[in-house]
C-alpha cells in the first residue's frame, strides 16, 4: 500500500506555498507537490474555502449509535432545516439531531421495518420520509407499505401512515414536491402502481396501475427510480430485465393520469440503469449508463425536447452514483467509485461537461461515495478504501475544479469498515457517519462502533497536545511503536500506538503544519530525509506509510532539530535546525501554508552544545525559550525574543543531566500552568523537575513509576 492510499491530511484547498531553499534543501516530493494543500490558521479564512477542520469520535461503541442495539449504520440525510435523521443498520430504528444541536436524540423504533425494504429520504418539501415495506404481515395477511414523516422543525418522526398493502418484497420509492405533494410508486409482479397524498391532512388516494400485466418472463424489473419536479410534475423511469426495455412515465400536476414520456434519451440498452432527479430550478436530469460510459440528458423546466446524451465521465456509472450537487454557480456534480473512483462536473457557463482532472483519491479500492452540498460553495466527498481487514473512511472537499487533500476521519483502521454517509448540517458544515468492524473470535464480524466526524470552528491547538485535553503530551518510541502518553505528574497514560520506525529516526512533537488545527509529527529518517505527517485531531498518530509533507530530501547536515513551539509570535509552531559544520541555529517559520518559510538564522555559537531542548515558555513573558546542555553538563536557557532569536544564555543548573538518555521540555504535568522538564535517565526512569516560572526549576522527582521507560526513547 503506497503512501498516498492512506492519506492523513486536513481539509484544504488554497495550494501549498514553497518550502525554503536554502542549504540544507527543503523541497516537495512530486507527491507532496500535487496532493499538499492548506486552510490557512484563522477559522474565518477556513470556512470561505472549505467547511473547516475535521474532529473524529465516537458516537458509542461497541453499541450503535446512532441505531439499535442490533447493528450499525445504513443512512443518514438531512432536513430542509438542517436538521439530521439517521438509519439503523438493519434498518428499523431511527435516530435524529434538531437543527442548531450538536446531540443525538433517543432512537425511535419501527418494530416491523427492516432491510433493503426501508428507504430513508430527504425530500424536496424540506421533510424527511421513513418508508418502509413491512415485514410482518397483518390479521388480515396483508403486508403494507408504510410512511412515517419528520417535519421541518419537529423532533420526531409521525405515526406510520398505510399507503398501499403490497408484497413483502420489491421496489418502492417516495417523492415530494414543494408544496408538499407526496407521490409513491411501488411493484407487483411486474405492474407499477402509484398513489398521492396531495397535503399533510389529505388521504392517500387508490392505488393506480400504471401498465398492464407484462408477459410471462418479463416480469423483473431491473431498475425503477422517481422525480418530482419543482412545477410538481412526476417523472418515472424503469427497465425490463429480461427485454432490456425503458419504460419512462410522467404525471403533469393535476392531470387525471401518467402518461408516456415523448423523445427520453435512455436506449433499451443492458444495464442502463437510468436514474431520474429533479432540478431546483425546475426540469429533469437524467443518468444513465452506455456500457463504459456515465450518459447524462436534461429536459429544463417548461421544455418538451429532452437535451442531446452527453458522456459526463467515461469511468462513471449510476451504479452507487452520488445524487447530483447543484452548485451555486449552477454547475452540475455527481461522483462515484465502486471501483475506480470518479466525479464529473457540467459547467453551467461551458453548456457541457468538464474533462476529467485530478482524482479525489489514487487508492485502487475506493467503495461507498457519498457526497453532500456544504457551505462556502463546496462539495464534501467521503468514500470508504482500502483493503480487507484494513479500511479507512476518507474525506475530500471540492471546490471551484480543485480538490482538498483527502483527509482520513477514522483514526484506526478498521477490519471492516462500513459505508460512510454524509450530509449537511444547519450552518452547512458535512456531518460524516461511518461504523467499523471487527472479526471475533470465531470468525464472525462484530461491530465495533458507529463513530462521527464533523468539522469544527476549533482554536489554535496548544503545542504538543495531541489528546485534545488542552495540555502537552509526551512521546514515546520503543520496541510496540510509537505511543502518546498523557497525564499528571504521578501518571502517565499511553494511548493507542502506531507502527514502529526505523532505528535512528528522529520523531519529534511538532505543531499545526497543514492549518487543520491538529499538530502534525515531525519525522527525520536516519539518511536525513525530513517530513512532516499530519494527524487526526484528537488521536490517530501517523505511521510510515500515512500521508507526508517532504520537508527536504537531505537534513543530515543539521545535527538537531528542535521544536520549541511558536517562536516568530504568529501562534504557529516552528523549527529550529543547527548546523552540524558551522554551529549556527537557523529557525524555519511556519509559513500557515502547509510548509515552512525559508530559513532564517536564529543564533551562532550553538556547536558546543550536546544536547538543545525545546522547552516552551519558561519565564512567563509569553514568548517560547530554548534549553542547552554544554559539553560539562550546565544546563544553560535562551530566553526567547519572539521574533525567531534568542537572548544570551543564562544559566539554570551546573552539573545536570550526566544520567539523562533524553530530556524533553515544554510539558505541564504538575498542571501549574508552568512549563516542566521529563528526563529519561539510563536505567529506564522518569523524572520531573518542576518549571518555578521564573526561568528555572525545582529539584527532581520521580513520575510515572509504574511505566518501565528501559526500551522507550522519549521526544
Amino acid at each position: 500500500m503506497t503512501s498516498q492510499s492512506r492519506a492523513v491530511l486536513g481539509i484544504a484547498l488554497v495550494p501549498v506555498l514553497a518550502l525554503a531553499a536554502a542549504e540544507p534543501s527543503a523541497a516537495h516530493s512530486a507527491a507532496a507537490t500535487d496532493t499538499a494543500t492548506t486552510a490557512g490558521t484563522a477559522v474565518a479564512s477556513v470556512e470561505a474555502r472549505a467547511p473547516g477542520p475535521w474532529s473524529t469520535r465516537a458516537l458509542h461503541a461497541p453499541a450503535p449509535d446512532p441505531g439499535s442495539a442490533s447493528g450499525g449504520l445504513n443512512a443518514l440525510v438531512s432536513a430542509g432545516d438542517g436538521t439530521l435523521v439517521s438509519l439503523a443498520g438493519d434498518g428499523r430504528s431511527t435516530r435524529i439531531r434538531p437543527a442548531g444541536s450538536t446531540r443525538w436524540l433517543t432512537p425511535q423504533t419501527w418494530p416491523d421495518a427492516g432491510g433493503y425494504n426501508t428507504e430513508l429520504v430527504s425530500l424536496g418539501d424540506g421533510s424527511v420520509r421513513l418508508a418502509w415495506r413491512a415485514k410482518r404481515a397483518d390479521d388480515h395477511g396483508n403486508h403494507w407499505l408504510r410512511v412515517a414523516t419528520l417535519t421541518p422543525g419537529a423532533t420526531a418522526f409521525s405515526e406510520p401512515e398505510y399507503v398501499a398493502a403490497v408484497p413483502e418484497k420489491g421496489y418502492h420509492h417516495l417523492a415530494a414536491a414543494p408544496d408538499g405533494r407526496l407521490v409513491a410508486v411501488w411493484s407487483v409482479s411486474g405492474v407499477v402502481r402509484a398513489a398521492e397524498k396531495s397535503g399533510p391532512l389529505a388521504a392517500w388516494t387508490a392505488p393506480a396501475d400504471l401498465n398492464e400485466q407484462p408477459p410471462s418472463g418479463s416480469r423483473d424489473i431491473a431498475n425503477m427510480d422517481l422525480a418530482v419536479a419543482k412545477d410538481g410534475s412526476a417523472l418515472l423511469v424503469w427497465q425490463w430485465q429480461a427485454s432490456k426495455a425503458v419504460v419512462a412515465l410522467e404525471k403533469a400536476p393535476g392531470a387525471a393520469a401518467w402518461t408516456a414520456v415523448q423523445g427520453f434519451p435512455v436506449p433499451d440498452k443492458d444495464l442502463a440503469r437510468p436514474k431520474v432527479f429533479a432540478e431546483p430550478k425546475g426540469g429533469f436530469d437524467v443518468f444513465y449508463d452506455d456500457y463504459a460510459h456515465l450518459m447524462h440528458s436534461r429536459r429544463p423546466a417548461g421544455a418538451t425536447q429532452w437535451s442531446p446524451p452527453q458522456s459526463a465521465e467515461s469511468r462513471g456509472s449510476t451504479y452507487r452514483m452520488t445524487a447530483p450537487i447543484y452548485l451555486p454557480n449552477g454547475d452540475l456534480f455527481v461522483a462515484g467509485g465502486p471501483t475506480t473512483p470518479w466525479y464529473a462536473v457540467r459547467s453551467a457557463a461551458a453548456g457541457h461537461w468538464l474533462p476529467y482532472s485530478q482524482r479525489f483519491s489514487t487508492h485502487q479500492k475506493v467503495r461507498h461515495v457519498a457526497a453532500a452540498a456544504t457551505s462556502g460553495g463546496t462539495v464534501t466527498v467521503t468514500w470508504r478504501e482500502g483493503y480487507s481487514y484494513e479500511e479507512y473512511t476518507m474525506a475530500a472537499v471540492f471546490k471551484d475544479g480543485t480538490w482538498s487533500t483527502p483527509r482520513r476521519l477514522s483514526a484506526k483502521s478498521a477490519q471492516f469498515t462500513g459505508a460512510p454517509q454524509v450530509a449537511a448540517d444547519a450552518l452547512g458544515r458535512p456531518v460524516v457517519l461511518w461504523d467499523e468492524y471487527l472479526v471475533g473470535e470465531t470468525n464472525n464480524t462484530v461491530l465495533d462502533g458507529v463513530y462521527q466526524a464533523t468539522t469544527t470552528g476549533r482554536a489554535l491547538p496548544k503545542w504538543r497536545d495531541y489528546t485534545d485535553d488542552g495540555k502537552a503530551d509526551l512521546f514515546g518510541r520503543g520496541s510496540a511503536g510509537l505511543k502518546v502518553y498523557a497525564g499528571d505528574a504521578t501518571k502517565l497514560t499511553a494511548g493507542q500506538r502506531a507502527s514502529g520506525w526505523p532505528t535512528g529516526t528522529l520523531v519529534l512533537p511538532f505543531g499545526d503544519l497543514d492549518g487543520d488545527r491538529c499538530n502534525d509529527v515531525f519525522v527525520r529518517y536516519p539518511k536525513g530525509e525530513a517530513r512532516v505527517h499530519p494527524t487526526i485531531c484528537g488521536g490517530g498518530l501517523p505511521d510510515q506509510q500515512s500521508f507526508f509533507v517532504k520537508v527536504s530530501s537531505d537534513w543530515s547536515a543539521y545535527n538537531a532539530v528542535v521544536s520549541s513551539g511558536d517562536v516568530t509570535g504568529d501562534g504557529r509552531a516552528d523549527l529550529l535546525t543547527r548546523s552540524a559544520s558551522t554551529g549556527k541555529l537557523y529557525m524555519y517559520a511556519n509559513s500557515g501554508a502547509g510548509g515552512f518559510r525559508g530559513r532564517a538564522l536564529a543564533g551562532s555559537g550553538f556547536g558546543g552544545y550536546k544536547r538543545l531542548i525545546g522547552a516552551g515558555d519558561l519565564n512567563g513573558d509569553g514568548k517560547n525559550d530554548l534549553l542547552a546542555i554544554d559539553a560539562s553538563n550546565e544546563l544553560w536557557r535562551y530566553d526567547g525574543t519572539g521574533a525567531g532569536t534568542f537572548k544570551p544564555r543564562s544559566l539554570v543548573f551546573r552539573d545536570w543531566g550526566t544520567s539523562y538518555k533524553d530530556v524533553v521540555g515544554g510539558l505541564d504535568l504538575s498542571g501549574d500552568g508552568r512549563a516542566d522538564l521529563v528526563s529519561l535517565d539510563k536505567d529506564g526512569r522518569a523524572w520531573l523537575n518542576r518549571g518555578n516560572g521564573r526561568g528555572g526549576f525545582d529539584s527532581r522527582s520521580q513520575v510515572a513509576r509504574t511505566t518501565d521507560w528501559s526500551d522507550i526513547r522519549i521526544s
